[in-house]
């Protein structure tokens, strides 16, 4: 309580600018930036992409330094997999050995993603990353081959944080962090109409914690509060349970 309260009495000029949101159409200007025959480049642009529709966390999908890599702790190669359902939809799985919410249990967690329409594809991204880089299965998944030394180096979040702030502020999107992935993946899914319950699983949160999005984001909730009949169906199957 002490805290919260020094929060709300600390002046505004002392307060970070809340992250803006990535979204499909930002994820593609900065892969028009970027070049993916470029081995640093085309790893970036991969973690990045898959961070997004993947709603993850950055620092799972990364590594702290490029000297810390653990295979028992971070992503490698022989940690993707593709599922098929009984209808024949494919998605690709990503095993995190170590997660967040899952540090407790030894057990890990997976996130899944599927192919995009048009340039903020993760799956083409990924083919294209591993096309460029020679990934070994052991190796982490978005291992880069340096130019110089020409061995594989795992990515680490500065890299790849660094790159979106120098492409964000090329861009004129100053309020773009890492974060703001998992916040954009979030509502770009909440924007489809995908299901409360189904984004809580796919961004491996133990509680709803994602629902301080639909607070600071009225264009979720705008679909709930129309006169409109048409929308029954979808607020019906979409809204969140009643507690």
């Amino acid at each position: 309580a002490t805290i919260e309260g020094a929060a709300r009495l600390a002046p505004p000029s002392s307060k970070h600018p809340q992250c803006a949101p990535f979204t499909p159409d930002i994820i593609s200007l900065f892969k028009s930036q970027l070049n993916l025959d470029s081995p640093l480049d085309a790893a970036i642009f991969t973690c990045t992409t898959i961070c997004f529709w993947c709603i993850a966390r950055l620092g799972e999908f990364t590594v702290p330094s490029i000297n810390a890599f653990n295979p028992a702790k971070h992503i490698t190669r022989s940690c993707v997999s593709q599922v098929v359902d009984r209808n024949g939809f494919t998605a690709w799985k990503f095993h995190l050995p170590l997660t967040k919410t899952s540090q407790n249990t030894g057990h890990g967690e997976s996130v899944q993603c599927a192919r995009q329409d048009g340039p903020s594809d993760p799956i083409a991204a990924l083919e294209n990353h591993l096309r460029i880089n020679a990934v070994a299965p052991d190796e982490h998944l978005f291992s880069w081959s340096h130019p110089t030394s020409k061995k594989c180096c795992p990515l680490s979040k500065r890299e790849l944080t660094n790159r979106i702030n120098k492409l964000a502020e090329q861009s004129n999107l100053p309020n773009l962090k890492g974060h703001s992935l998992r916040i954009g993946g979030t509502l770009e899914y909440l924007l489809r109409g995908v299901p409360f319950d189904v984004i809580q699983s796919q961004g491996c949160w133990a509680g709803n914690a994602f629902s301080l999005y639909l607070r600071k984001h009225a264009t979720i909730l705008a679909p709930y509060f129309q006169a409109s009949p048409a929308l029954e169906p979808f607020t019906r199957y979409t809204q969140p349970p009643i507690h």
